[in-house]
């Protein structure tokens, strides 16, 4: 899994794969055991305390677009963001409330805290900089995980510099020490 810059181990990061599964099942008739045996075994490996964790980031490609959900468990919020120009909603579909039952599930099951009630989270939508092209989504989707905090953005993204950010990107991802084929690129 590719650790962002979260020294505290605050940030829990979903399987998108999770996300998959859950969009093609009908998870809203799993109970509480039967959603942890299909969904805990597709769960990264975490290094830190799930004490700890207060946001679980899920990215969930659907219809050829990623898109980001954060989880913010201290602040019972559910933010959505979606780099795709005019996508602005003000409640939740059906696949996103599946989802989010699904996640605040394994997070409390993570936690070991009694099971939290989805109706006390709010659905957000916050304001976020828009891709300029419809294929761009991923990479603003990897700046958002890197640098959201709190319910914004901690650094500012100059949609000029897609380029720019792509390159740097391709960088972490090539020379993670989780990427098994990392020493085939030290070696060139």
């Amino acid at each position: 899994m590719l650790q962002f810059d979260d020294e505290s181990r605050t940030k829990l990061f979903i399987s998108p794969y999770i996300a998959e599964m859950v969009i093609r099942s009908n998870a809203k008739h799993f109970t509480h055991d039967a959603i942890v045996a299909c969904f805990d075994p597709y769960m990264y490996a975490f290094d830190g305390s799930y004490q700890n964790v207060t946001q679980v980031y899920l990215l969930v490609l659907f219809k050829n677009h990623w898109t980001l959900y954060v989880y913010d468990l201290h602040n019972k919020r559910i933010q959505l963001l979606d780099s795709r120009l005019g996508r602005k909603k003000s409640c939740m579909s059906g696949i996103q409330q599946k989802l989010a039952k699904v996640v605040l599930l394994l997070v409390a099951d993570k936690k070991e805290m009694v099971v939290v009630d989805l109706n006390m989270y709010c659905f957000v939508m916050p304001d976020i900089p828009c891709q300029p092209n419809d294929n761009d989504c991923g990479v603003f989707i990897m700046k958002f995980m890197d640098n959201w905090s709190n319910g914004g953005l901690s650094k500012s993204i100059d949609v000029a510099k897609i380029k720019k950010y792509r390159l740097k990107l391709l960088g972490r991802l090539l020379l993670s020490s989780h990427n098994a084929h990392r020493h085939r690129f030290m070696a060139v």
